[in-house]
C-alpha cells in the first residue's frame, strides 16, 4: 500500500494505524461504552503541556531501553473514564491532523471538556467558536423560514430565543 503524500495524510495514516505504531492506550469512556484507543506519546506531548508532564518520565526512560525491550513491554491504558470516546477522538484528530471534523453541535461541550482537561488550547477556541458559526446558520434558517410562510417557533418561544441570545451576548461583551 502507498503511503500517503503529505504531512496531514501521514498524521493520518499514523492516527488510524491503531496499536501496529502506537505507543500509549487510553481506556476511554464509562460502563458499557468503554474503547481502547491508542496513540503515540511523542505527538501527544507535542501538543499538551498535560500530556507532555504525564509522559515526560516514560520518554527519558525510552531513551535509556534498547529496542528489543521497549517493544516486548505491555502498553498498560491510561484511564480516561471522564472523558466521551467520541470526544477524545475528536481531539486526537485535531492533535494529528488539524482535522476538526469530528466536532458537531452533539459533541462541542464534551470536546471541549476533553480539550480544557488535556489543555489543547486549538481545540478550546475551535469548541467556543463553534456555537458562534452555527448560530448565525440558526437565525438564517429562522429568517429563510419565516419568509417562506413557516411558524418554526410561534412568538413567544421567538421572544424567548432573542432574551436568551441578547443576555448572552451582553455576558460575552
Amino acid at each position: 500500500m502507498p503511503k500517503p503524500d503529505s504531512l496531514v495524510g501521514r498524521m493520518k495514516h499514523l492516527l488510524s494505524a491503531g496499536t501496529d505504531t502506537a505507543d500509549v492506550q487510553f481506556l476511554v469512556g464509562e460502563g458499557d461504552k468503554k474503547e481502547l484507543l491508542s496513540a503515540h506519546k511523542l505527538i501527544l506531548m507535542a501538543a499538551s503541556d498535560v500530556f507532555e508532564a504525564m509522559f515526560r518520565f516514560d520518554a527519558q526512560n525510552a531513551k535509556a531501553a534498547t529496542a528489543g525491550t521497549a517493544n516486548s513491554e505491555e502498553i498498560k491504558p491510561v484511564e480516561v473514564p471522564d472523558v466521551e470516546v467520541g470526544a477524545f477522538k475528536a481531539m486526537l484528530s485535531l492533535i494529528y491532523a488539524d482535522d476538526l471534523s469530528g466536532l458537531n453541535g452533539d459533541n462541542a461541550v464534551a470536546v471541549l471538556y476533553a480539550a480544557n482537561k488535556y489543555d489543547v488550547p486549538g481545540l478550546v477556541k475551535a469548541c467556543v467558536d463553534f456555537p458562534k458559526a452555527k448560530l448565525s446558520n440558526v437565525f438564517l434558517a429562522f429568517d429563510k423560514a419565516r419568509f417562506l410562510g413557516e411558524e418554526i417557533l410561534g412568538r413567544d418561544e421567538l421572544l424567548v430565543c432573542g432574551e436568551i441570545a441578547i443576555w448572552n451576548a451582553v455576558k460575552a461583551l
